[in-house]
C-alpha cells in the first residue's frame, strides 16, 4: 500500500512556514552570492579553470542545501526557483540606475598594448591573467593591440591595429578617458 502522507510530507509537500523559511534564506544568499561574484567573479570568468568550476559547483551545492533546509522537496525547490526568478528581474530592473552600474560596467584594460593597472585592480586580474585571455583569443603579438575592454562577463573585446571602435560603444566604460581619440569613431561611422 502506498502511503501517500509520507510522499506528500518527505518528497512533495511543504508547509507555510518552510515556505517563508526558504524565501528568507533564498534572498539573504541571493544577495551575498551577487557580492560574492562581484569580487570574484570577473577572475572567476577571466580564466575559467577546473579550479573554477569547483568553486562554483561548491557554491551551488551549498546554497541549494541551505535554502532547501533538512528535507528538500519538489514544492520547496519550486519555492527557491520562483523566488530567484524574480528577485533576478527586480534586480534587472535596478541595473539600469546608473548609481548601481558602477560596479557592473566594462572596464578598459589594455591600451596600445600596455596593461592599465587601474583597470587590472579594479577588475581584480594579473597582467599574466590578461595575456592569457589575450592568447585564447588570437592575440599573437601584444604591438598588434590597440585596445582591451574587460567586460562585465569576462570576455574581452579586442580592437586591433588599424580599427577603430564607435564612441557610443565606450561611453559607459570604466576608463574610456584612457582611450586614444585616434581609436574613436563618431557612431555610424566605420
Amino acid at each position: 500500500m502506498i502511503d501517500w502522507d509520507l510522499i506528500w510530507r518527505d518528497y512533495v509537500g511543504i508547509s507555510g512556514s518552510a515556505v517563508l523559511g526558504v524565501v528568507a534564506s533564498t534572498i539573504v544568499l541571493y544577495g551575498f552570492f551577487s557580492l560574492l561574484m562581484q569580487v570574484i567573479g570577473p577572475r572567476l570568468m577571466a580564466r575559467p579553470s577546473a579550479g573554477s568550476f569547483v568553486v562554483l559547483a561548491v557554491v551551488g551545492g551549498i546554497t541549494a542545501r541551505a535554502t532547501l533546509g533538512e528535507s528538500p522537496t519538489m514544492l520547496g525547490a519550486i519555492v527557491v526557483l520562483s523566488t530567484l526568478v524574480v528577485l533576478e528581474y527586480v534586480t534587472g530592473r535596478f541595473r539600469r540606475v546608473p548609481l548601481l552600474l558602477r560596479r557592473t560596467r566594462p572596464v578598459v584594460v589594455m591600451v596600445d598594448g600596455e596593461p592599465v593597472a587601474a583597470g587590472l585592480r579594479r577588475s581584480r586580474l594579473t597582467r599574466g591573467m590578461l595575456l592569457d585571455r589575450l592568447r585564447v583569443s588570437g592575440v599573437l603579438a601584444l604591438d598588434e593591440v590597440e585596445l582591451v575592454i574587460l567586460e562585465v562577463r569576462g570576455t574581452l573585446t579586442i580592437v586591433r591595429r588599424g580599427s577603430r571602435i564607435d564612441r557610443d560603444l565606450v561611453a559607459q566604460v570604466d576608463g574610456r578617458e584612457r582611450i586614444p581619440e585616434r581609436l574613436l569613431s563618431e557612431p555610424g561611422a566605420a
